[in-house]
């Protein structure tokens, strides 16, 4: 009896395993595909094969983990059925290597995350610039308008002047030759 239930505990394992596999490698064909489907293709896709490997089978390493763990911890305490020692090594050997991809990830994340806080106080100071440019681009239009305006009032009014001066002067003459 005992013998059977080994024997079925470690066929599930198996199963469960297998299908998070798979389930990794769908997830991230998905995920490649979804990523690679952007507008920004350079920051979409995936630049390297280690990505894409890390992926499908850190994914489905995580999986099984989690998914072996949840369920001996369910048989033992719903079911209250001692775990086995060969689900204590299934769950040993697979936890290893999930706890380093998980360890992985994060610190990528964690890395990225720095990269942009380092970023952050240029991109501030470029933003400061960036609105003083303006400001000041805006504030030296509207001068140059103010100015021009004024030139062209002063010209009408030069203009007017003349134009008077022009008509009379323009108007004895005419009259005087009459």
């Amino acid at each position: 009896m005992e013998r059977a239930t080994l024997l079925i505990d470690s066929l599930i394992l198996g199963l469960i395993y297998f299908s998070c596999g798979v389930l990794g490698i769908i997830l991230s064909k998905v995920l490649i595909r979804h990523r690679g489907s952007g507008d920004n293709m350079a920051q979409m896709k995936m630049t390297n094969p280690n990505e894409t490997l890390m992926l499908t089978f850190g994914m489905g390493v995580v999986m099984a983990w989690v998914i072996i763990a949840a369920s001996a911890s369910y048989y033992s305490v719903v079911e209250q059925r001692d775990i086995s020692d060969s689900q204590l090594t299934v769950i040993g050997l697979l936890g290893g290597p999930a706890l380093l991809i998980i360890t992985s990830v994060l610190d990528l994340f964690k890395g990225k995350e720095s990269a942009k806080i380092a970023v952050l106080p240029d991109r501030l100071s470029a933003d400061i610039n960036d609105s003083e440019a303006t400001k000041n681009h805006t504030r030296k239009l509207e001068e140059l308008k103010l100015q021009h305006d004024l030139d062209m009032e002063s010209m009408q009014q030069k203009h007017s002047l003349d134009m008077e001066a022009f008509q009379i002067t323009n108007g004895k003459t005419k009259e005087a030759k009459k």
